[in-house]
Parts: C-alpha cells; sequence; structure tokens
C-alpha cells in the first residue's frame, strides 16, 4: 500500500508543464521565427528571381548564333535572332537589343516579393576570335536578391 502512494506521489509530479516552462517555450519558439522568416524571404526572392537566368540562356544562345553568321548586324532584336519570349510566372519580359560589340538583354520580373521588383540587365561584347560573348550583368534591385552573377 505504501509503495503504490508513493508511485501516485511520483506520477502527479511530473504530470504538466508550468507557466514558467510553457512561457519560455514560446518565447524561444518567437526568437526562431523571428530569425528565420527574414532570410526564408530572400531566399525565396531569390530564386523567383534567379528563375529569369534559365531563359536568358537561351536569348544568349540566340544572339551567338545570329553573331556567328553575321557579325555586322548592326541591331540585335528578339525578332531578328527568333527568339520570342512566353511570359512566365516571374519573368514579365527579356529583350534583347545592341549590336553584336554592345548586347544588351534586360529581363523585367514580376511578383518576385521584392519591393520593386528587380531589372536585371546583362552587357555583352562578341569576341570574334573566341566566337562567344562576353556577359556581364547587373541589378536593380538589392544585392541579396539577385542571383549571384548579377551581384556587385
Amino acid at each position: 500500500m505504501k509503495k503504490l502512494i508513493e508511485n501516485r506521489k511520483l506520477h502527479t509530479a511530473f504530470t504538466g508543464f508550468t507557466l514558467i516552462e510553457l512561457i519560455i517555450v514560446v518565447a524561444t519558439i518567437v526568437i526562431i521565427m523571428i530569425l528565420a522568416v527574414p532570410t526564408y524571404s530572400n531566399y525565396s526572392i531569390r530564386t523567383k528571381v534567379g528563375e529569369s537566368m534559365y531563359f536568358v540562356t537561351a536569348v544568349k544562345s540566340a544572339a551567338d548564333v545570329a553573331c556567328r553568321e553575321d557579325g555586322a548586324k548592326t541591331l540585335l532584336s528578339n525578332q531578328r535572332v527568333g527568339y520570342k519570349f512566353k511570359k512566365s510566372k516571374y519573368v514579365n519580359n527579356i529583350i534583347l537589343s545592341g549590336t553584336c560589340d554592345a548586347a544588351i538583354i534586360e529581363v523585367i520580373t514580376q511578383a518576385t516579393g521584392a519591393k520593386p521588383n528587380p531589372v536585371l540587365t546583362m552587357t555583352g561584347k562578341f569576341a570574334k576570335d573566341a566566337d562567344q560573348f562576353t556577359w556581364t550583368c547587373v541589378s536593380s534591385g538589392l544585392n541579396i536578391h539577385a542571383p549571384k552573377t548579377c551581384q556587385s
């Protein structure tokens, strides 16, 4: 009988949490959320903006082929190189302009979550000896939202 009473006391002593313990757990969760949400948001925006680099590969290739075939092309455009862009969820438009000596690709993003949505501008120069473009990229948005190749 005495052992049964001791077991019952032991059992009732560990059946719940105190208010202080609950407050500590909630405070810890809040601190973790405060630190994690901005990091996740930036990662999410960078991923959406990074989708544009997938589409840029196609227009770069089209410009590359056009300048190899006829390096004297005075003006580059989406139509002249045979590139047609279809709007995506996060990329509103991609515009090719300039010449083979100074090509410009402008990528206009949308619905990325960044304020304002970044515009990526890639400039390229066709090197006749290497038979390819050399591209550089800048972003109108925050560096943290731009793909690695467009961060300054």
